[in-house]
C-alpha cells in the first residue's frame, strides 16, 4: 500500500518538508523502527485514546507506554482511556490498521506529544502503511500539527534519559552523535553504527568494511 492520498495531499497542501522511508513490512512500533533502521526512541508511535468521548492521538517513543493519568491531565480531560480497535479503525479508513500518522489536523483530532520526542531533531512515524514511514524535522511537525507537549510516557524513561546522553561517533565524518537523535543506523557484522545524516549513512553502506576498520564498533547488538 502506498502513502494514502489524503496524507500526501495534506503534507503537500501545507508545503511540508519531509522524506519517505520505505522498509520491510513490520507491525509493532519497535519492529518498524528496527526495519527502518531508526533508533526506537526516535520512532513516534501513535496510540488512539478517548478523552471525554472524543478521539485523541497520543504520540510517544516506541518503547514507552501511556500513563493514562498524566495524559488525562495534559489533555485537560475529565476522563480518558485507550481506544479499542473497533472504535478507531473506522476513523482512518485510508490507512492500514494501526499505521495512522499523527497528523491530528487531517483527522480533526487533538494531538499530545511526549516531551522526549519534542527534544529530538527529527521525528519518524507511520505514513499510513506498515511499509512506509515519514521523517521530518520536529519543528516542521510542530508547525503542521500544533500538538500539546507533555511528559506522559512510562516504562523506559530512565533508559531513554541515559541513551539521550550516550554519544556514538559517526563512522564517516567523525561527528559525535546521540544515539536517540541519530539520523539512522546501519548494522554490519553484528555491530551497530550511528550516523548524523543520510549522506553519511549512504557512504557507509557503500563500503562498510572500510569505515568499520577505521572506527571499530559503535555498539554490540
Amino acid at each position: 500500500m502506498a502513502i494514502p492520498a489524503s496524507v500526501s495531499e495534506f503534507l503537500d497542501r501545507h508545503h511540508a518538508r519531509y522524506s519517505v522511508l520505505r522498509h520491510p513490512v513490520a507491525y509493532t512500533a519497535q519492529e518498524e523502527a528496527a526495519a527502518a533502521q531508526v533508533p526506537g526512541h526516535s520512532w513516534a508511535k501513535v496510540v488512539v485514546c478517548v478523552a471525554d468521548e472524543r478521539p485523541l492521538l497520543a504520540v510517544l517513543p516506541a518503547p514507552l507506554k501511556v500513563d493514562v493519568t498524566r495524559l488525562k491531565d495534559a489533555a485537560h480531560a475529565s476522563a480518558l482511556r485507550l481506544a479499542r480497535e473497533n472504535e478507531f479503525k473506522g476513523l482512518y479508513t485510508d490507512c492500514e490498521i494501526g499505521a495512522m500518522p499523527p497528523l491530528g489536523p487531517l483527522y480533526r483530532q487533538e494531538v499530545v506529544v511526549e516531551a522526549t520526542l519534542a527534544d529530538a531533531r527529527d521525528i519518524v512515524f507511520d505514513a499510513g502503511s506498515h511499509r512506509e514511514a515519514i521523517r521530518m524535522p520536529y519543528a516542521e511537525f510542530e508547525r503542521l500539527v500544533r500538538p500539546t507537549v507533555a511528559a506522559f510516557g512510562i516504562g523506559s524513561r530512565s533508559v531513554s534519559t541515559q541513551r539521550r546522553h550516550q554519544l556514538a561517533t559517526d563512522a564517516v565524518c567523525g561527528a559525535g552523535v546521540s544515539e536517540d537523535a541519530a539520523w539512522g543506523f546501519s548494522e554490519y557484522l553484528g555491530q551497530r553504527y550511528y550516523f548524523c545524516s543520510q549522506v553519511c549513512k549512504m557512504e557507509f553502506d557503500d563500503n562498510p568494511a572500510a569505515y568499520a576498520r577505521t572506527l571499530g564498533p559503535t555498539s554490540t547488538l
